[in-house]
């Protein structure tokens, strides 16, 4: 990505059940980011979504009000011939992608 360092910060998701209110997760999830108010606002933030689409939305929002902007999403996708291994596929700029979408209204 062309990025001089890399910290991976790792937030297991786990199993939610059904039950639970997934904002009240998303939001748990985002506190457990060890990140000062003012890094929020600085640092580059990368997100791989894994699993489930339900509980990624209130989480992709709640990072979208604390960075002031979405952040960058990787797809991954499993490698041809290979189990369990998986590579980028694409960046989604989802910025720009909002920026596209607001000149079609």
């Amino acid at each position: 990505m062309g990025w001089p360092m890399l910290d991976v910060i790792d937030v297991p998701i786990g199993t939610v059940s059904e039950n639970e209110r997934f904002l009240r997760v998303a939001i748990e999830k985002v506190d457990s980011i060890d990140l000062l108010p003012e890094e929020w606002q600085t640092v580059p933030i990368v997100v791989i979504p894994a699993g489930y689409s339900y509980l990624w939305s209130p989480i992709i929002a709640e990072l979208h009000g604390r960075l002031g902007h979405f952040p960058d999403v990787v797809r991954i996708r499993p490698v041809k011939g290979e189990r369990e291994k998986f590579e980028v596929a694409e960046i989604l700029d989802l910025r720009d992608i909002r920026h596209q979408a607001r000149t079609k209204r």
